[in-house]
């Protein structure tokens, strides 16, 4: 797979559903993954089979709308594999409790 990247400035949203547009035309099953950098900042990973390509976004909420203006489907599995990993156990809160309940 072949990955283009443009880190350049911050494409608003008509520009930007151009791009995604773009690419899932010229490529097949074309599948976006938005990832939160900031307050102001965002970015679109478009995977296909065959390539990728990182496109700067303002904000997530204008590449989510780029996303669906343009018709690809957001893919946002990897936002629940971090939400289970960043959950404490129960063995955390209970020492927490216990650390609580010292003072």
């Amino acid at each position: 797979m072949r990955m283009i990247s443009d880190l350049g400035r911050s494409l608003g949203t008509e520009e930007l559903t151009s791009v995604v547009a773009a690419f899932a035309a010229a490529n097949d099953e074309t599948v976006a993954a938005i990832e939160y950098l900031g307050k102001r900042r965002a970015r679109i990973v478009l995977t296909s089979t065959e390539q990728a390509l990182v496109v700067p976004a303002a904000t997530v909420e204008v590449a989510r709308q780029a996303c669906e203006d343009a018709g690809v489907p957001v893919d946002n599995g990897w936002e629940r594999e971090l939400t289970e990993l960043s959950r404490p156990t129960n063995d955390l809160w209970r020492a927490r409790a216990r650390r609580e309940m010292a003072r």
